[in-house]
């Protein structure tokens, strides 16, 4: 018998409640995961943080030339939690877990490309196209593992990037150490609590 029969095979021993079954169970993989991972929100949204507050110091300073300095941090922390989740995905394999995993480093690389390679011509556009980014993102997220809070912190992440198009770009540093702590820090923490209960 060749691959496809067994595979037409198999799917037909399934039924649609079954396979209901099998998709609830990836989902709720995917959400115990993501709480348990709740590390990746706190690590994220501590180091936009300081970032962002570090660039509103500096611009604060007029040290303009110097001021995005601090989100060289971001590329090495990228680094770090990409490798500490490719460890963690090996040991599971969820096709959930995989679109969640793939949403988050598609979004990041595209960040990463847009700050480093075109803020010189999106210049005062730049945080609120990589807040939308985040906001679309995280709100991806939050549907894929049904949480209000990821939701929520998405769609705040989204409507601020739309508001930061009406900021100076000497406000936006602010505007993005802010959300790093209430979208995306805050979030975190009680995905982690929640989890640890």
């Amino acid at each position: 018998m060749n691959n496809l029969n067994l595979f037409i095979m198999t799917k037909k021993e399934f039924t649609p409640e079954q396979q209901l079954k099998r998709i609830e169970e990836m989902v709720f993989e995917a959400r115990i995961r993501f709480e348990d991972n709740g590390f990746a929100y706190i690590l994220w949204g501590a180091v936009i943080a300081v970032a962002s507050f570090s660039q509103a110091y500096l611009i604060h300073l007029e040290k303009y030339t110097i001021s995005w300095y601090p989100y060289l941090l971001m590329p090495l922390v990228g680094v770090f939690t990409f490798v500490y989740y490719a460890k963690k995905e090996r040991k599971k394999k969820n096709p959930i877990n995989t679109i969640y995993s793939r949403v988050w480093i598609f979004t990041s690389v595209n960040v990463m490309l847009l700050a480093f390679a075109f803020n010189s011509y999106l210049q005062e556009s730049l945080v609120a196209i990589i807040l939308i980014l985040l906001g679309m993102a995280t709100l991806i997220s939050g549907s894929i593992i049904r949480s209000n809070i990821v939701l929520a912190s998405g769609l705040l992440l989204e409507l601020s990037g739309f508001g930061a198009f009406f900021l100076s770009w000497e406000q936006q540093p602010l505007l993005m150490g802010v959300l790093g702590l209430v979208a995306v820090l805050l979030p975190g923490i009680v995905l982690a609590q929640k989890r640890s209960k």
